[in-house]
Formats: C-alpha cells, structure tokens, sequence
C-alpha cells in the first residue's frame, strides 16, 4: 500500500500562510509546499542536514527580554526517533553548526572554542570543547573526509570584522591538542563540504571592484603533513577587473563533479568540482530582478534547487531535475507570507540525504524572524492518475475483473510501469501481485473474491518514477451471494 503521510516533524505547531505557487508561463504546475514552523532564533548562521539521526540542525541566538543574546542549536527531526525538536544552548552568541557523519557528534562556534556534544535519538550530552583561535565576527564549520573544519576572526567588536584577518583551521585528532591552521585569510571565509572529502573555502568580497579566489581541496591523510590538497581555484573576474565573486552560497553535485556557486551578480555560476573551471550552466535560472541566495544539489543525485530574495509573488525557490537532458520546466515557488517569511536567507536551502525534502529556511524582510519550510520534491515531479476504473459481477467466492488506465504526464515512464494491489477484507488484509501496464496505459487485475458476501475494497496504487508522482485509487465492491444451485422439486 502506498503511504502518502506526512513527516514526523508535522507533530510541531505550525504557523498560518503557506508557501504559493508562482504564476506565469514558465512555471511549471505546482503544489504550495505547507506551512513553515516558525523558528525560536532572531539570527541565523548556518545549517546542516544530519542524514543518520534524521534531523536538520540550525544555530543562531535568541534574544532574552532583557535584550542580551545567548546561542541555540535546534534539531528538527524529519523521519527518525526521539523528540520532535531538540536543542543545545550556549551562554554566548554562537555560530555555525556541523554534525558527524554517524550523526554521533554536533558541533557549534563559540567566540574562543568549539562546543561539542554527542548526540543519541535527539538527546545532547555536552562533550570536552575543541579548542579554536580566538573568534569575534562569527565562526563557519563543516565536517569532511573524516574531519572538521571552522573558520575564525579575532576582533575587538563587530564593527571591526570588516578588515580583520582570519583563518581556516582543522580540529586536533584528541581534545587536548591546540587546533591546526591550515591557512590565513584576509576577510570572511566561507566553507562549504563535498562528496569524497571535499573542501571549498570562498571569501567574501570587501567592495565592489575586489575579485576573491574561491578554492576547491580535497582532504587527505595528512601523511606529509598537510591535511588538503589544492585541486582548483577560480577568480570570477578573470581579466582582474570588477566586479568579482558576490558569494552566497556553494554546493557539490552528489559526484562531486560540479560545484554550483550563488553569486550575488551573476546568479548561479557551474564550476568544475575537480578543478573550479567554469562550466556551461543549462539550469533555468531564478526570474529576472530576484537576488540569489542559495543553491543546493541533492545526494541522491536528482534535484537541483536555487533559492533567492524576491519581491511580491515573483518566485524565491526553483526546484528542477539535477540531469539538465530532462526537459520539463521547475517548479518555482513564491514565499509571500507575513507570517512564514518572505525570502530564502543566504546558505539556507539543504537537501535529506534521499533527496525526498527540501529543508528551507526563510525570513521576513528586516532579518529578524525566520522560518523553517519543508518541500516534498516529488511536488516538482509530473502527475499521474489511475483513471477509467470499472470492474465486472462481483460474486462472493467468484472470479472478479478490474479494468482502468494510468494517465502519466509528460515525459515517457523509464521503466514499464506496474499497478500495486491491495485488497483489504474486514480485518484481512492481502498484498496482490503487481498488475502490468499496457503501452496504451491500460491495465486488468483478474482475482477470486473472497467466499462470503460483503464490502472488499482494493487500494490500487502506482509508486511514480525518475520523473512522475505517485498515485492511488481506491475501489470499494459490495459483494453477492453466488445464486443457490439445487434444483427445484416438484414439477
């Protein structure tokens, strides 16, 4: 039987507004994604997607009623065991956030260390700090090839970020070990991590005519003593003239292959995953006048999504196939909401691990309220319907024939389709074998009904495919006694 539920993470309250469909000609038909789940902080830094505990992690601060600042890291739980939102405090303001690949360990920036915390069914036990360089604008991490990553920048208060220097550094193997720089920088660095241990640090530009190198490594052993190798670097102004990279945010294709870039002037930039050469972008890009803030590709290697800023109605969010030879345009949606944000803030799009949600994060337009949304991807996928359902005498103990189509959308099935059966009788339930689809659509489930006479229903059902949504129908037969055959006496 098909399960069309929602996710476990439905249990929290949600707020009133949804997320609508964008019109015009090149939208494709959409479903509004549901309602956000308002966030409790007033900042955001950084989010993560624990595949292994089923939870998305975001951090920022809350702000107390008396106006001071303290961090929080909370674990919205998508599909697996434990409380529905978990969540780690910090006395101090912090900053990014990144998990373990087990999902055994979390990890969040705190202005002279990184706490740590272990992580059991939405349980969080505080763990020895992994001790970082001094940091005072806010600290980035991610976790690759088997270790972590983080930025930091001393600075005496916030208004002194702007020029500080900084680093990137990889935590020590023990606890009591100091942290190894692995390089310095001269502005805000952001990290982003990839598929075979791959690493992408991209600095922010200080004004307009600067050309920041973004760099693309690969983490190592560190056998020579040197935990990254160099693949590629790429300035995106390469004449060395104005304007250069506008970075807002980075993703790796599930191979690793491609690394997709939001920039703030040129919109979605491809880069070679190998080698940070540009590549040809065939994705549809954001509408005209909207600023982008996200990208990101889903690890099962099928979606690609780009997230932006816009105004009115025009759309924030494309969700489109990873592969660009599929023809179909994206779904585009428009978050238009006061009361579920109005924009996709910088970095805040990640993918589950199956590819199967989209995590999105949200925020009205001053930055100070945010919202977490979660989109189905198979809404992006082509519809499909069971149709023209009709079935023949249904007589208890009898043989019993069902006719009907399946209706696809667009594209061509990649595989021969199959209709699932499932027959339910009283408190008998029966899982009937697949019934073929004809090349025309059509289809014929031939069965023995059950002996005595009463309601049987068949849940007929289609599990969708690369490019079509699944679908149900559901069919109740009143059944008959079969007539008496003793013959009558008398004549």
């Amino acid at each position: 039987m098909l399960l069309t539920g929602v996710l476990a993470g439905s249990v929290l309250t949600a707020v009133t507004g949804t997320a609508s469909a964008a019109s015009g000609a090149a939208a494709a038909a959409v479903v509004p994604s549901g309602p956000g789940w308002e966030l409790s902080a007033a900042s955001f830094t950084q989010m993560t997607v624990d595949e292994a505990g089923r939870r998305v992690w975001i951090a920022g601060d809350r702000v107390d009623p008396d106006g001071s600042r303290h961090g929080e890291v909370v674990g919205v739980l998508y599909g697996g065991v434990g409380p529905a939102v978990a969540r780690a405090y910090g006395a101090a303001p912090l900053s990014g956030v990144a998990v373990a690949p087990d999902g055994s360990k979390l990890y969040a920036g705190q202005s002279d260390h990184i706490a740590g915390y272990a992580h059991e069914n939405g349980s969080l036990s505080p763990l020895d700090p992994v001790p970082a360089p001094a940091d005072g604008c806010g600290r980035e991490l991610v976790h690759t090839g088997g270790r972590l990553f983080f930025t930091s920048r001393p600075a005496a208060s916030p208004e002194d970020c702007s020029g500080a220097q900084g680093s990137v550094s990889v935590a020590a193997a023990s606890a009591d070990a100091p942290a190894g720089v692995v390089m310095y920088t001269g502005t805000e660095v952001h990290l982003e991590g990839g598929p075979g241990g791959l690493l992408v640090t991209a600095p922010e530009r200080w004004s307009p005519t600067d050309d920041p190198d973004l760099g693309i490594y690969r983490v190592t052993d560190g056998a020579d003593g040197n935990v990254l190798e160099f693949l590629g670097e790429r300035r995106f102004a390469e004449d060395g003239t104005g304007p250069g990279m506008d970075f807002r945010d980075a993703d790796f294709s599930a191979d690793g292959s491609v690394l997709a870039v939001a920039d703030g002037v040129r919109g979605t930039v491809l880069l070679g995953g190998q080698d940070a050469d540009f590549r040809e972008n065939p994705y549809a890009p954001l509408p005209q006048g909207v600023a982008p803030t996200a990208v990101a590709f889903s690890p099962d290697g099928k979606w690609f999504a780009q997230g932006g800023a816009a105004s009115g109605d025009t759309a924030d969010l494309t969700l489109a196939f990873a592969d660009p030879s599929v023809e179909r345009q994206p779904l585009r949606i428009s978050f238009e909401d006061e009361a579920a944000g109005h924009r996709v803030v910088p970095r805040g799009m990640e993918f589950s691990g199956d590819g199967q949600q989209l995590f999105v994060v949200t925020s009205d337009e001053a930055g100070t309220k945010f919202w977490l949304h979660t989109i189905q991807t198979r809404e992006a996928l082509t519809p499909s319907r069971i149709v023209d359902v009709a079935h023949g005498p249904a007589v208890a103990g009898g043989p019993f024939r069902v006719t009907g189509r399946l209706d696809l959308d667009g594209l061509e099935p990649t595989e021969a389709p199959k209709i699932t059966v499932l027959r339910m009788n009283g408190s008998e339930v029966s899982d009937l074998p697949p019934v073929p689809v004809a090349e025309d659509g059509t289809f014929v489930l031939e069965d023995v009904l059950p002996d005595r006479a009463g309601d049987v229903f068949y849940v007929l059902g289609y599990a969708g495919g690369e490019h079509h949504q699944l679908s149900e129908h559901w069919l109740a037969v009143e059944t008959v006694e079969a007539p008496s055959t003793v013959p009558r006496s008398g004549r």
